[in-house]
């Protein structure tokens, strides 16, 4: 029988008690302002599509903005224009929530509100317009009036460069505490939408609607395993996921189901979409841009090669040189799904793919959480690289909607400190929510499609000519395909002085604002 010394063991336990209490002590200990520090994550929420508690990472880097001041702006009410009628699930449009009501990213946008309201004592408040399309003309009759209704004001990018060269925003740089090139901008997005060395406007993690136009592909897992083809995360990790592989399964997957000789919408394809979100996807993750910048950060046009006109022409042989191997609802007869028109018919896309009618689903990341009920597990994918000596992929961003800083604000450095507030906690609470759980844990379907989502992140970039310039550029090339025809060549000829007249009087204004 061993004899237990009790004073040793009294000893020995208030050591350990002592170890453990420094330890705790070190752990809770935030780092010095203006660090990143990385920390244990509390549970969230349940969501309120299904009622359960979502997981989140074990640990999350808590990132801190160490140079804006301890404001107090004594109840200020800041005012923000953002449009009604547009679901978080959506576009990711809403500035401010009145309550959590149990999901997640709703309860994100709550709780990192309620966080800079205390923080500098205002108020969000929440000036809502009919409709995305009504954003630009408040903004617009609002600064041209000199009026004072709003501190920040949502317009969707095309428009708001429209109104940057229009002299109506305050560029960044004007904003004494926005800093982009902290982890909370997007860096490689933001460097393409400079002009005349100035930047109008930013994309933060703020702006979630920015990810969430961000061009994928989404394959039906199942259909992939019967057509026995070959494992696509794999081939993007080895760099070998490229438009010949892309087009060889899309031709693969496609059969009449109804054996009647024809194909139509209730038949299934190798790829479901519409021409404005394939035909430029394609370009973009190619690495070219059909608008460029020169030496003194202008605008030039440089969709007029032929390494561009090789892609599209591949574009084109393989979706209607042969039988047809895409469905699209902007041009093929929809006969057998209820739309309305609009962007309905990108509906109909969905429910053809949710409903197996086809391989890939070209899309955006936002399409994903609408997926929730598939039953079918589907993959996310990037777009493929031109070919396996590309380097990297790319992903476009399709566009938008920015906060914008009018150049009438009364307070611009309370208005740059409460923007680049939104922005830090931004990173910190809401693209948590939105990436981890509604992406990356809760709709995605393996753990390969939360790698693949994070590539996506990791590679998005921007081209000028596909968003800013629809009419003289995009809708050049998008033409020539909506007629079938392959004369890429002769249809940027024939519009290369409009083009270049357009770039031309944006150079101009962007010079006269110097």
């Amino acid at each position: 029988m061993f004899k237990i010394n009790t004073k040793k063991l009294t000893v020995f336990v208030l050591i350990l008690i002592l170890i453990v209490t420094a330890i705790f002590v070190a752990g809770c200990k935030s780092e010095p302002s203006g660090s990143t520090d990385t920390t244990t994550a509390a549970a969230n929420p349940p969501d309120g599509d299904t009622g359960e508690t979502e997981e989140v990472p074990a640990e999350q880097t808590k990132y801190v903005a160490d140079y804006l001041p301890d404001a107090n702006y004594g109840g200020y009410e800041f005012r923000m224009v953002a449009p009604s009628g547009y679901g978080v699930i959506r576009l990711f449009v809403f500035a401010d929530v009145e309550e959590e009501n149990g999901d997640t990213l709703n309860d994100a946008i709550y709780k990192r509100n309620r966080l800079i309201e205390q923080q500098f004592n205002i108020k969000f408040k929440q000036i809502e317009t009919q409709d995305w399309s009504g954003l630009s003309p408040v903004f617009k009759r609002s600064v041209q009036a000199q009026s004072d209704e709003f501190d920040l004001c949502m317009i969707i990018s095309r428009e708001a460069w429209a109104a940057a060269l229009d002299g109506l925003i305050m560029p960044v740089h004007d904003l004494p505490y926005v800093d982009i090139t902290q982890p909370w901008y997007s860096h490689d997005v933001n460097k393409e939408i400079t002009i005349n060395g100035k930047l109008y406007f930013a994309y933060s993690d703020e702006c979630l609607n920015m990810f969430a136009q961000t061009s994928c592909v989404l394959f039906n897992k199942q259909m992939a395993a019967d057509l026995a083809l070959e494992n696509m995360y794999n081939l993007v990790r080895d760099g070998k996921w490229t438009t010949d592989k892309f087009f060889t399964f899309a031709k693969a997957a496609v059969a009449d189901l109804d054996g009647d000789g024809q194909m139509t919408d209730i038949d299934r394809y190798g790829i479901l979409t519409q021409n404005d979100m394939l035909l430029p996807a394609f370009w973009v993750a190619s690495g070219i841009k059909t608008v460029s910048k020169d030496a003194d950060d202008l605008l030039v046009f440089t969709g007029d090669n032929e390494k561009l006109y090789t892609i599209l022409e591949k574009v084109h042989q393989n979706l209607y040189a042969g039988d047809p191997i895409m469905f699209d609802t902007f041009k093929d007869k929809v006969t057998s799904f209820e739309n309305t028109g609009g962007d309905d018919m990108r509906r109909v896309s969905q429910v053809q793919f949710e409903n197996n009618h086809g391989l890939f689903f070209v899309r955006n990341i936002g399409a994903i959480p609408q997926l929730r009920a598939m039953d079918t597990d589907f993959g996310v994918l990037p777009f493929p690289k031109n070919d396996e000596n590309q380097e990297r992929y790319y992903s476009r961003v399709i566009d938008g909607w920015i906060n914008c800083v009018p150049n009438t604000a009364e307070d611009v450095e309370r208005t740059s400190l409460i923007m680049e507030a939104l922005a830090v906690e931004s990173k910190n609470i809401t693209m948590p929510a939105y990436y981890e759980i509604n992406l990356r844990t809760k709709h995605s379907r393996d753990d390969e499609s939360s790698d693949m989502i994070e590539l996506v992140a990791e590679s998005r970039t921007i081209d000028i000519g596909a968003i800013y310039y629809l009419e003289t550029v995009l809708y050049t090339y998008e033409g020539v395909f909506n007629s079938r025809k392959n004369n890429f060549a002769s249809a940027v000829e024939k519009n290369l002085s409009r083009i270049e007249k357009a770039l031309s009087r944006a150079n101009d204004a962007a010079l006269l604002l110097d």
